[in-house]
């Protein structure tokens, strides 16, 4: 028999970021209501920037983060309504966490926070495209990214979402 949690608790999974240079920002990805991954707790959250993709993260956790940006969108098998935000968020955050540029509306966008946690409801497929979209902005290949998202047991089940993070950048050279 499991041993789970009668209430499940904002759970997050550090993710491997392989052959980029000048990161000086773990990537984690998770849910506010999840049961995988690493037991956060508010003051986890104080040097980190959290970018919460369902609006389900508890307040004490939100007021705590250094940053805490809402970008909430439905976790349905179709292109999300705000997908081009989405891959210009993902564009400015690699850029950020590189210390290539800054991210308009974080604070102090000249120095990347020392963790960015992707966060949705259960952690798998909203903060999974998000996670993936950054990934390849850093210039991780599609297979690298998909696979990194996989170390989080359960993620990226939606289709659409896999197939946006295979195929974005449209046109670019990273596959």
């Amino acid at each position: 028999m499991f041993n789970y949690p009668s209430i499940p608790e904002p759970r997050a999974s550090r993710i491997p970021v392989v052959g980029v240079e000048r990161l000086a920002t773990e990537l984690w990805m998770g849910g506010a209501n999840s049961l995988h991954g690493d037991l956060l707790r508010p003051a986890d959250l104080e040097r980190a920037w959290v970018v919460d993709l369902a609006g389900d993260l508890p307040a004490d956790y939100r007021t705590a983060a250094a940053c805490w940006l809402p970008r909430v969108f439905a976790d349905v098998e179709q292109i999300p309504h705000a997908y081009q935000r989405l891959t210009s968020l993902a564009e400015s955050i690699a850029a950020c966490v590189t210390g290539s540029a800054g991210v308009d509306g974080w604070p102090h966008p000249a120095v990347p926070p020392a963790r960015l946690y992707v966060m949705c409801q259960q952690g798998m497929n909203r903060s999974g495209l998000l996670t993936g979209l950054i990934l390849r902005a850093l210039g991780v290949s599609s297979k690298d990214a998909l696979a990194a998202i996989a170390t989080r047991p359960g993620a990226l089940t939606n289709q659409t979402y896999i197939a946006l993070v295979r195929t974005w950048p449209a046109g670019g050279g990273v596959s």
